[in-house]
């Protein structure tokens, strides 16, 4: 895509374009300089005014609040929960107090699998 881009942008800048924007009738083309020169730079220099002004000025506009949370390594935030499947699991090891029971509950809730048919 990006090698079709700047093979259009040699060939407009070669030929010309033929759909003059300019308004003279001995003009069959409109020049690449410069009419989309400055076409593209003018949108050049207001995209980076644009981002430089996001980065510099206001770089949390597009952040997330639980960003601004301390973390704490004792306690697992309320938004981060694990994938649907791995839920019985995760309710497994919270119920017990003991990493081994746990664990333990879990071997038996696979275990069971095995036995039912």
């Amino acid at each position: 895509m990006l090698a079709l881009s700047a093979a259009h942008l040699a060939i407009l800048h070669l030929v010309g374009s033929s759909s003059p924007t300019v308004n003279e009738v001995e003009l069959d083309y409109t020049k690449f300089t410069p009419y989309y020169a400055v076409k593209d730079l003018v949108t050049l220099i207001f995209f980076l005014f644009s981002y430089f002004f996001i980065v510099f000025y206001k770089p949390n506009l597009f952040g997330h609040p639980d960003n601004y949370i301390r973390a704490d390594a004792l306690v697992t935030p309320a938004h981060i929960v694990p994938e649907w499947y791995f839920l019985p699991f995760y309710a497994m090891l919270k119920a017990f107090p003991s990493k081994a029971a746990g664990a333990l509950a879990m071997l038996c809730s696979m275990l069971i699998l095995f036995i039912v048919p």
